[in-house]
């Protein structure tokens, strides 16, 4: 779950629709919405990503915000990290 301007919304990942790439949906803050937004983040071709990533946790470390993520095949794959810009 992420909290943005005053509501809540969930990333995932979701393999048959999205091709490998993590979706958001706003569902509001007593989550009574379902607002799909699209694609969050699309995998990279090549490394880290190898086209797929899933399973996003969010942090912020001295201001600047943090996207870890599983990247590469399942159960194959690593930890990555991105940050905001």
């Amino acid at each position: 779950m992420v909290k943005r301007d005053g509501s809540t919304y969930v990333v995932y990942h979701c393999n048959i629709e999205a091709g490998g790439s993590m979706l958001i949906t706003e569902v509001g803050n007593d989550f009574s919405l379902r607002r799909h937004l699209g694609v969050f983040h699309a995998p990279l071709p090549g490394a880290p990503d190898n086209g797929r990533c899933a399973s996003a946790s969010f942090g912020t470390e001295n201001g600047v915000e943090y996207m870890l993520y599983e990247a590469g095949a399942r159960l194959e794959g690593s930890i990555a990290i991105a940050r905001a810009v």
